[in-house]
């Protein structure tokens, strides 16, 4: 009688960038991105990128660029470019992430969410459409952590770049084009409520999870960015800086007024419409490259924080955060008015076809499916608070603002950043959010 062999498992989910050279997870990972036979390969190098200022770059976990250069047995040489993502037990943010299942919300959006609604519309007569999101190569969780591998979109010439004082502000350019990317994507998620039996938060339980807005530890976290923004808001010389600290901090002047400023986010009591949201959609997770012949496009990332709720959440949190103060005075109605229309072009044109492809419709069909521009003015008013106390976290510059423009004095850096501060609550104020 042989005996039971009770050594257990070795994970095959790297712990560490430094494990992706293992030779058990590389040839589980070739086989699984690449169907390739590790038998067939001759030699394999994994080589860690530097990131440069203006490239994708992962937060809350372990992560860099790679590039996986293998020779085959015949000769061929291959090179595959990954953006890895990595977060194991060790790592220092691991009780926040396990605690509102922020990298497992990451994998369920690229792995789930987003080719559901593509099959949706695919299935539909709807095969023209593509969302501006990174392609998913591989991602994996066990009990010890969990891995992300997307392609590098970097490595196709996508970066972020900030304007001559150093600022993270996108072009109007930029704007429309990030609008109308999210338009499409949250389009297509109202459709497929409106169209299948069982809703999108209903079938992936990532997007109904919101304890995070509910949380006593991230609601101090939420105090403390206050704490921060005040403390700036005071360095300011404006003749009303004063007056608008004062009203602001009587704004957010408690935990139970903020629990009921994050619950209009995720469970409003009165909406025009819900549906899928991006929740961190400002200037760092937005990424643009031109591109000869097809101008600018845009690419979209870090879908940690998804969840189904208020229509315009993602909408005015872009416009306050990463919108200069001029150009938000400027343009604010017109950068709505693009999302308003996009988002119910978008709407029409699916339902359109959604309809065709299972009945027959008239040249003259007028679509009930779009949503009132005036409810959607409403949702975005009643957005805006939590949108703008959260672009006051947005505020404080960083080691990575400061390596990305390392020409500007440090008397310039704050500035800029009591000025921003100041310009916010200027806005909120006239918006009557304060």
């Amino acid at each position: 009688m042989g005996f039971l062999n009770l050594r257990p498992k070795r994970s095959l989910v790297p712990r560490c960038m430094a494990s992706l050279s293992n030779e058990m997870i590389l040839k589980h990972l070739l086989k699984e991105i690449y169907f390739i036979d590790y038998s067939h390969v001759r030699t394999v190098n994994v080589k860690e990128k530097g990131c440069k200022p203006g490239d994708i770059t992962g937060n809350l976990s372990e992560s860099g660029r790679v590039v996986v250069t293998i020779i085959m047995n015949d000769g061929t040489k291959l090179a595959h470019h990954w953006f890895v993502k990595i977060m194991s037990k060790q790592h220092r943010n691991i009780d926040l992430m396990d605690k509102f299942n922020i990298f497992e919300n990451e994998i369920g959006f690229y792995k789930d969410v987003a080719p559901d609604l593509l099959s949706f519309l695919n299935n539909n007569g709807i095969d023209d459409v593509e969302f501006d999101i990174p392609t998913l190569l591989f991602s994996a969780r066990d009990e010890e952590g969990a891995v992300i591998i997307l392609e590098d979109i970097s490595e196709l010439g996508y970066t972020q770049e900030r304007d001559e004082q150093g600022g993270r502000y996108l072009s109007l350019e930029k704007a429309h084009l990030a609008i109308h990317a999210i338009a499409r994507i949250q389009a297509a998620s109202k459709l497929y409520n409106l169209h299948r039996e069982e809703r999108l938060e209903d079938r992936h339980a990532s997007l109904r999870r919101t304890s995070m807005w509910r949380d006593d530890d991230f609601l101090d976290r939420l105090t403390a960015m206050e704490e921060n923004f005040c403390e700036v808001l005071r360095k300011s010389s404006e003749h009303d800086s004063d007056q608008l600290l004062e009203r602001f901090q009587s704004t957010f002047d408690s935990g139970d007024k903020l629990k009921l400023v994050c619950a209009e986010r995720y469970a409003p009591k009165d909406t025009c419409a819900e549906y899928l949201q991006h929740g961190d959609f400002h200037y760092n997770n937005l990424l643009f490259k031109e591109d000869e012949g097809e101008g600018m496009k845009v690419m979209v990332v870090d879908w940690q924080l998804t969840y189904t709720g208020r229509s315009t959440g993602d909408l005015s949190y872009l416009l306050l955060s990463s919108i200069s103060p001029d150009d938000r005075h400027a343009h604010e109605q017109e950068l709505k008015e693009t999302y308003f229309d996009c988002f119910n072009g978008y709407l029409k044109t699916f339902e359109a076809s959604v309809l065709s492809d299972n009945m027959s419709v008239s040249e003259d069909y007028d679509s009930d499916v779009e949503v009132d521009v005036e409810d959607l003015e409403q949702d975005y008013q009643d957005s805006a608070p939590l949108s703008l106390f959260l672009s006051c976290g947005n505020l404080l510059s960083t080691d990575v603002d400061r390596e990305a423009s390392p020409d500007i004095p440090e008397d310039k850096w704050e500035q800029a950043t009591v000025t921003f501060a100041y310009s916010l609550v200027k806005d909120a104020a006239e918006m009557n959010i304060i």
